[in-house]
């Protein structure tokens, strides 16, 4: 029960987001919103404002603003009309969507820094023989302080620098309260990266111990760290998108949709409340990312077609604009269709193991 009403409530607070993005951009350049709406199909709950009906429906997976004049059928040419604006403006209402969800993403991740984020420490849980690390003389319960003389925090920072090294490199460890210099050679090895994708990095030859550290930044030490992690994730997915799109990763292996989101929700529920917050700021970037995609029905459709409009210096035809919006609801559609079976396939199980 637990996990379904913070599944429910980081959806709601992903949605509300992004809508009020919209809503808010719309109301500041003059544009009437009919509707502003959390959730689809029948509404739970309305609440008449002075201009827009606020709505809480039924499915908690989407939501939408209404704004007056959205279609070529119901705009008359009133300035408070949606189609009636200069395209700059159109554009910008449907881009605050999107931006509100990538600020939300970069607030929790400022927040987290400044609560504490737990890491994996850099203290030696083994060494393999045969490898750089064995031969040096690393053992089990050393500190590893420096890479390169470059001081390293946690054990993600420390790995990334030893993976970007060449050859060889220096280590300062502290071992039973003393501190020594090591130097030593790097084994190249070709591994399957996040993305499921093949690459050679340096390798010594350790791997971690379950000790984890908190990590706390101040004020202004958490705003750059929130910044690098949004960086960071946003470069991840981007990457990831284009090893789908160059067959590197499988769709089905790099696609999750609410079953497989549900199912990640609960393992951060058992996590805690950083898990949570980190998988909102994942959710929110990814929501954020995704509605960019140059689709129709998507935010970044729209603004793909708001931008042809502007080069053409007119608009694109009536039938044109239908053909695309027909096009990219049955590609999402017939999307949606594989990730939610796809889910079951991968999660569906494990769900009801719990």
């Amino acid at each position: 029960m637990v996990t379904f009403l913070v599944f429910i409530f980081i959806l709601s607070i992903l949605i509300v987001v992004h809508e009020f993005g919209h809503f808010l951009a719309a109301k500041q350049a003059g544009v009437r919103v009919e509707k502003f709406a959390i959730g689809f199909g029948p509404p739970l709950l309305k609440i008449n404002g002075k201009e827009t009906q606020f709505l809480i429906c039924l499915f908690p997976l989407g939501g939408y603003v209404k704004l007056a004049g959205d279609t070529r059928s119901g705009c008359q040419g009133f300035s408070h009309e949606f189609l009636s604006k200069p395209v700059g403006i159109k554009m910008r209402i449907v881009f605050v969507g999107p931006l509100f969800n990538y600020l939300l993403a970069f607030i929790l991740f400022w927040g987290m820094g400044l609560i504490g984020f737990p890491h994996l420490d850099t203290v030696v849980g083994g060494v393999l023989e045969g490898y750089p690390a064995y031969q040096a003389g690393l053992k089990e319960g050393d500190k590893i302080l420096e890479v390169g003389g470059r001081r390293v925090e946690y054990w993600a920072e420390m790995a990334k620098v030893i993976h970007e090294a060449s050859e060889k490199t220096s280590l300062k460890i502290e071992r039973e309260g003393k501190i020594i210099l090591l130097d030593i050679s790097l084994k190249e090895k070709e591994v399957v990266d996040e993305l499921g994708a093949k690459r050679n990095v340096s390798l010594i030859g350790i791997f971690a111990s379950e000790k984890v550290k908190i990590i706390k930044y101040n004020f202004f030490k958490a705003f750059l760290k929130g910044g690098e992690a949004l960086f960071n994730l946003t470069t991840l997915i981007g990457k990831g998108f284009i090893a789908m799109i160059f067959r590197k990763v499988s769709v089905k292996d790099a696609v999750t949709g609410p079953i497989g989101i549900y199912y990640i929700t609960s393992q951060a529920v058992r996590m805690g409340i950083i898990a949570i917050l980190h998988l909102m700021a994942v959710l929110s970037t990814s929501l954020a990312v995704v509605n960019l995609f140059p689709l129709p029905v998507l935010d970044g459709g729209h603004l793909l077609i708001f931008f042809i409009e502007k080069i053409r210096k007119r608009s694109l035809s009536e039938k044109t604009e239908d053909f695309l919006t027909r096009a990219g609801l049955t590609f999402i559609g017939l999307l949606a269709i594989f990730i939610f079976y796809n889910d079951i396939v991968k999660f569906g199980f494990k769900i009801w193991e719990k």
